[in-house]
């Protein structure tokens, strides 16, 4: 077994059950929470009439992400009523503005929230057990920079189904074995892996900034149709909900102006977060065979060789990971490690050098959701082997309003170093967004 690229070694007073893990605090942390949703009473399956009541209706919102234009600050996410990739999700963005010195951030200006990804069908809940003959669909994205020029490009999908298999643990274009297919969770027989149903629909839009705030600049363009009918598993198809404008309206990508054509097809988007390199259908692989590798963050040490973090589904509680020597090189199968932790971490490197982790408590869902994901902590290296400063970056222990996979704390990162501070971004318990400021001078030293 090739030994672990790194090493944590823990605080003494390190505690896996102390609701703050016993782990010092780091005051030089300034936390914020930039959304704080409203209930929502629009779901069409509990009587409402499918549409949001407003951007600040909803308690689901999670997966947020980052861009910077200029001095706009722009973060966004997936959002919808109460569940996670619940049929009708849409994807919001909050624009805030730092002062000339790009040392805070203005987040109050009329306008700075808005819809960037429509809902593509009424808003509804999301089920445990499936419709047997309907995919009910939602709307995922991103925000991208390229030459400049700020586009939305996305896709309808829908997350609809169970698996007993990890290895279809994720997007699906064919069909699946009849034996790893089922409409309901199963916990008894191990369907409880969820699956994502690409349903073809691809889609661009243009924005622009306006007065600090995001401003559509062009109708949606459609790249590529939707398919109505969608074979679940072998021989089984089911319809899909039909779409709302602008979808049902797109007009066709062919007549976008020449400059979107050539910034979506030949352009290449500024990358504000890290994406690992492996070789085609590698990206799960572990030593020891259990295969189960979902969130990952990526790091270069002093040396030049690079290290992805990820968690294990299959074998929850630590991270993983696995080292090469080169950027262009792909990764191999991750082997376990000792840092402590799960589900989405975020690394980075200091000026120096010195090289950060942000991790999350231990992660899982089905047996020990009430103890997961609710401390938001840091490590450091001064190599980027050996971690041995730890920190508590923020604990929130709250309870969930009963949406589907809503539990912990803050989770999911997302960090841009800008000027003299780290800036991270989360979201809280999957219903609020959270950012956090961790001055770089502090982070050295710690």
């Amino acid at each position: 077994m090739t030994p672990s690229p790194i090493r944590w070694v823990p605080p003494a007073t390190f505690d896996a059950d102390a609701p703050d893990l016993g782990l010092p605090p780091f005051p030089a942390a300034e936390h914020t929470v930039l959304y704080d949703p409203l209930p929502c009473a629009a779901n069409v399956d509990e009587g409402g009439d499918g549409r949001y009541e407003s951007l600040r209706h909803g308690t689901y919102s999670h997966h947020p992400a980052i861009v910077l234009k200029d001095r706009t600050f722009i973060v966004y996410w997936t959002q919808h009523s109460k569940d996670e990739n619940g049929p009708g999700q849409r994807m919001l963005a909050y624009a805030g503005q730092f002062d000339s010195a790009f040392e805070e951030i203005d987040w109050s200006r009329d306008g700075a929230l808005v819809e960037i990804i429509p809902p593509p069908i009424p808003v509804r809940r999301r089920p445990w057990n499936h419709d047997p003959h309907v995919i009910y669909p939602y709307a995922l994205g991103s925000l991208q920079l390229v030459n400049g020029r700020l586009y939305t490009s996305g896709l309808i999908i829908a997350c609809h189904g169970y698996t007993n298999d990890v290895k279809y643990h994720g997007f699906q274009t064919r069909p699946l074995p009849a034996s790893a297919w089922s409409d309901d969770l199963d916990r008894e027989r191990g369907f409880i892996y969820d699956l994502w149903l690409d349903l073809g629909l691809r889609f661009v839009q243009r924005w622009r900034i306006q007065d600090g705030v995001l401003v559509a600049d062009s109708p949606m363009y459609a790249q590529a149709p939707l398919t109505p009918r969608f074979e679940v598993c072998d021989g089984r198809w089911k319809d899909v909900a039909p779409l709302l404008p602008p979808y049902s309206e797109a007009l066709p990508f062919d007549a976008a102006p020449t400059e979107m054509h050539d910034d979506i097809l030949n352009g290449i988007p500024v990358q504000f977060a890290r994406h690992a390199k492996y070789a085609p259908g590698t990206s799960r692989l572990t030593e020891d065979g259990t295969n189960g590798l979902a969130h990952e963050t990526e790091f270069r040490r002093r040396d030049g060789k690079w290290i992805v973090l990820r968690d294990n589904l299959e074998r929850r509680g630590h991270y993983w990971a696995a080292l090469k020597e080169r950027e262009e090189d792909c990764y191999p199968p991750a082997v376990e490690t000792n840092l402590y932790g799960g589900a989405m971490p975020v690394a980075g490197e200091l000026p120096s050098g010195r090289v950060w982790v942000i991790c999350n408590s231990f992660d899982d869902y089905y047996k020990a959701a009430d103890r997961s994901r609710k401390v938001m902590f840091i490590t450091l290296s001064d190599d980027g082997i050996t971690f041995d400063r730890t920190y508590e970056l923020l604990h929130v222990d709250r309870q969930p309003d009963g949406g589907m996979y809503k539990f912990g704390g803050p989770q999911y990162y997302k960090a841009l170093t800008v000027g003299k501070n780290v800036w991270v971004v989360y979201s809280i318990t999957k219903e609020k967004v959270g950012v956090t400021k961790l001055p770089v001078d502090a982070l050295e030293e710690a």
